[in-house]
C-alpha cells in the first residue's frame, strides 16, 4: 500500500507537536495538506517543518475535500470537532479526531454511527492508554489478578494549572472548562483499566471559584470576566455493574495536585499511576503481608517497555496509520469517546438541578 496521505485542520500546540512533528517523519505516512483560520498559524508550521508540497487552506471544507488526503485530523478546539468530523466523514476521509470526540452525546454518537456507515475509521486521542503501567494494569485486571473491580478515582487535579491560550475559557467554542480538558483524559483511563463502560448514575457539582486567581499560574494571567468555565468539578459515577468512580478535576484547587492520574481497587489487588508518565504503583498482599511495587515491564512479554508521556502520542500515530493500512480498527475508537461525554454532560446538569443524573443508552466500547 501507498503511504497514507494526511491532512490536519488546526496548527497549534497539539496539532503541531503529536500531528505534524510525527507524519514529517513517518515511513508510512505523508503530510499532503493543513489548515488553519489563521493563516499565519499554517505558515509557521510551513517554515518550521520546511515543507514541499503541502497544500495550505483557511477552510476545513476545502481540505476535507481534497482528492489527495486519504485521513483527516482534527486538532481544533472541541466546539468544532463534530462538524469538522462529519464534513470529512461525508467526503470519505478517515478521521483521527482529538479528544473530547464531541462536547454533547448526541453529537458523539452522530460521528460514530456516519463513519461506520460512510467504512471509514474513527480514532480519538487517548493517548495515555498507551503507557506502559497502563498496559500493564489492564493486563493484570484482564488475567484476574486484581479480583473483581469495584471502585476507580479519576484525578486531574492541578494546584494551578490552567491553559490561557486558545479557546480554553471560551464555553461556547470550548464545550467547558476542566471537564473538557483534562478530565476526558482521566476518565477514560479510569474506564480503560476497570474495563467499565457503562455509566448509569452520575451526582456532579462545577465550581468557579478560584476564577479570578491568576497568581502563581505557569501559563500566565487571564481576564477572569472573560472566562465563562468551570475551574473545577467534582463526581459520583455508579457504573451498570455497581462499580463506582469518583471523579476530582480543577485546573485551580489548593492542594498538591496530580495530573492526569487513576486509581482502581479490585479484592484482590489496587494500583495506581502517578505522575505525567503514569509511573504505576500495585498494591497486594504477599505472604500475608501488604506489599507495593512498581512494575518490571520484562515480566510481560506483551507490555511494551517505557512508553510514557513523551512516546505515547507517537505510538498513537503508528497505531492509527497501521490501522488504516492494515485495514483494522484502530486500538482507541471513537466510540470510546461517548461515555466520557455522556459522563460530562451528567456532571454539568447535576451541578444545575442538584439531582442524580441517569443514563439509560449505552455504546458499548
Amino acid at each position: 500500500m501507498e503511504k497514507v496521505k494526511c491532512g490536519v485542520i488546526g496548527c497549534g500546540w497539539i496539532g503541531e507537536l503529536k500531528h505534524i512533528s510525527y507524519l514529517v517523519n513517518a515511513e508510512d505516512a505523508q503530510l499532503t495538506a493543513i489548515c488553519d483560520i489563521d493563516a499565519a498559524a499554517a505558515d509557521k508550521i510551513i517554515k518550521k517543518f520546511n515543507l514541499k508540497d503541502v497544500r495550505v487552506y483557511t477552510d476545513y471544507r476545502e481540505l476535507c475535500a481534497d482528492p489527495q488526503v486519504d485521513a483527516v485530523h482534527v486538532c481544533t478546539p472541541n466546539g468544532y470537532h463534530y462538524e469538522m468530523t462529519m464534513c470529512a466523514i461525508r467526503h470519505g476521509k478517515h478521521v483521527f479526531c482529538e479528544k473530547p470526540l464531541a462536547t454533547r452525546t448526541e453529537d458523539a454518537v452522530r460521528m460514530v454511527e456516519a463513519a461506520k456507515n460512510a467504512g471509514v475509521k474513527l480514532a480519538l486521542g487517548h493517548q495515555r492508554r498507551f503507557f506502559s503501567s497502563v498496559q500493564y494494569i489492564r493486563e493484570m485486571v484482564d488475567r484476574g489478578d486484581m479480583g473483581e473491580i469495584y471502585y476507580g478515582k479519576a484525578l486531574d487535579a492541578r494546584r494551578r494549572g490552567v491553559p490561557t491560550w486558545g479557546a480554553y475559557m471560551d464555553k461556547e467554542i470550548n464545550g467547558g472548562g476542566i471537564l473538557f480538558d483534562g478530565a476526558p483524559h482521566s476518565l477514560d483511563l479510569t474506564m480503560y483499566l476497570m474495563n467499565n463502560f457503562r455509566p448509569v448514575a452520575v451526582q456532579g457539582k462545577v465550581y468557579t471559584k478560584m476564577r479570578g486567581e491568576t497568581a502563581g499560574n505557569p501559563w500566565g494571567t487571564w481576564n477572569p470576566d472573560q472566562c465563562d468555565v468551570e475551574d473545577t468539578g467534582f463526581a459520583l459515577i455508579t457504573m451498570e455493574n455497581g462499580a463506582t468512580i469518583y471523579l476530582e478535576a480543577a485546573w485551580l484547587i489548593n492542594m498538591l495536585g496530580i495530573a492526569n492520574s487513576s486509581l482502581i481497587c479490585g479484592t484482590k489487588a489496587g494500583a495506581d499511576l502517578q505522575g505525567e508518565n503514569g509511573v504505576a504503583r500495585i498494591n497486594t498482599i504477599v505472604n500475608d503481608k501488604m506489599v507495593t511495587f512498581s512494575p518490571e515491564y520484562a515480566d510481560m512479554p506483551n507490555v511494551k517497555p517505557y512508553i510514557g508521556e513523551a512516546e505515547a502520542g507517537d505510538v498513537q500515530m503508528k497505531d492509527w496509520i497501521d490501522a488504516i493500512r492494515e485495514d483494522r480498527e484502530p486500538f482507541v475508537q471513537g466510540r470510546d469517546g461517548i461515555p466520557v461525554v455522556q459522563i460530562i454532560e451528567a456532571i454539568y446538569e447535576s451541578s444545575r438541578t442538584g439531582e442524580t443524573v441517569h443514563i439509560t443508552n449505552h455504546y458499548d466500547a
